[in-house]
């Protein structure tokens, strides 16, 4: 973690304090993070109050399945895009019902990309904004700062 960055706790400690607040609640769509942005939400006392859960899916298979992305759109697209990882956001919210949701897909690793997006590329989206992040660090770091970005973006976007 980067010294002048806010901590991943913290920023998901903010999270539950606005989705309190608001009487919100989240959820998670994740490929790339396998659960790490779930696992930080429901670090924080009290989290069962707003996050209601989270659809890993880290298989393409599964995104078509379980968080209904058009296969169209993978094939269009790729499914590490802005447009699959919509569908998934889409997707998480219909299948719990969640005010608002968190979805990701990308490559964050030593290897990995395609035709439609290369090596570093993670595509996080919130509602209705979506941002990609170009990463070029170990995969530790990567999925790191993909967790904090997307924490940052549920804060901004509730």
């Amino acid at each position: 973690m980067r010294d002048s960055d806010i901590s991943t706790r913290a920023l998901a400690m903010i999270l539950g304090q606005k989705l309190k607040a608001k009487r919100m609640t989240i959820a998670t769509a994740e490929s790339c993070t396998a659960g790490a942005i779930g696992a930080a939400i429901a670090s924080v006392d009290g989290a069962s109050a707003y996050y209601l859960g989270s659809v890993v899916t880290y298989a393409t298979r599964l995104k078509t399945e379980l968080l209904k992305v058009d296969a169209t759109t993978i094939e269009r697209y790729g499914v590490v895009s802005r447009e699959t990882a919509v569908e998934m956001n889409d997707g998480v919210k219909k299948l719990t019902g969640a005010n608002v949701a968190i979805s990701i897909t990308g490559y964050a690793g030593a290897t990995g990309g395609d035709e439609f997006a290369e090596n570093g590329t993670i595509w996080i989206c919130v509602g209705e904004k979506s941002k990609k992040l170009m990463v070029d660090g170990d995969r530790t770091e990567n999925l790191q700062v993909a967790v904090e970005e997307a924490l940052k973006m549920a804060i901004e976007n509730i």
